[in-house]
């Protein structure tokens, strides 16, 4: 069962919406402003994230928790939440959104529920959750509004410098600082055009014995010029990536 994205309570059982093709909803009792959550039904929507988890599995290989479901859920804001209880991943999607938002959002989500899986909170897997994202808008023929996704990242990026979103503390500031999405995007756009992008997804599963993104051991894996190239866009030296 979801949970208030504000307070992380269990919001009950829910009940099941008259005339709304079998979603159950959910109003908060512990906010204020008792805001409501609610399943997501369209079927168009639903498709979408099925094809988003089959290309977040081609491009980084299945996750080995595979045989959980993904819930997808109207609520406050994008995010992607472990459920252990109910063996169930929860990937919330922000209330009020048009249907391309929408989309963006399910295929940055499903990254996350592949790749990050609830566990991993980290400026490479928002990064890569970006370009997922707009790869998909692309594939499925949303290239206007992908274009428009780029264009915004873009001008966002200019907020925040390379080193600044390196080194943010995503659980101090969960909102994010203005600017952090876009310079995630634009830094693994170079990277991509860098080492390509196999080998760019291959960064989603180096991870080191904490079980944190590593850096420096992917970094080592490039051929010299890529690897070259990667420092210079990142502003690093081997030794000290974070």
């Amino acid at each position: 069962m979801p949970r208030c994205q504000r307070t992380f309570k269990s919001l009950g059982e829910g009940v099941v919406t008259p005339g709304g093709g079998g979603a159950r909803r959910w109003t908060c009792p512990y906010c204020p402003d008792s805001e409501v959550y609610e399943t997501v039904t369209d079927t168009d929507l639903l498709s979408y994230a099925a094809l988003a988890l089959s290309a977040c599995e081609r491009d980084f290989g299945p996750p080995h928790d595979r045989s959980r479901t993904a819930l997808l859920l109207l609520g406050l804001r994008p995010e992607c939440v472990l459920e252990p209880a109910d063996r169930r991943y929860d990937l919330y999607l922000q209330s009020g959104s048009d249907p391309f938002q929408l989309r963006l959002q399910i295929g940055h989500e499903m990254f996350h529920r592949v790749c990050s899986r609830g566990r991993i909170f980290h400026w490479t897997h928002e990064m890569l959750a970006c370009l997922c994202a707009v790869r998909l808008l692309r594939r499925c023929g949303a290239e206007e509004y992908a274009e428009e996704t780029v264009r915004r990242y873009g001008n966002a990026a200019h907020e925040l410098t390379v080193t600044e979103m390196m080194t943010l503390d995503l659980w101090a500031a969960p909102a994010h600082s203005a600017g952090f999405y876009g310079r995630a995007f634009v830094t693994g756009v170079e990277l991509e055009q860098a080492v390509g992008w196999p080998a760019l997804c291959r960064l989603a599963r180096c991870l080191d014995s904490t079980g944190a993104p590593d850096i420096s051991t992917w970094l080592s894996l490039l051929p010299a010029n890529a690897r070259s190239d990667c420092q210079r866009i990142l502003g690093i030296t081997m030794g000290n990536e974070k």
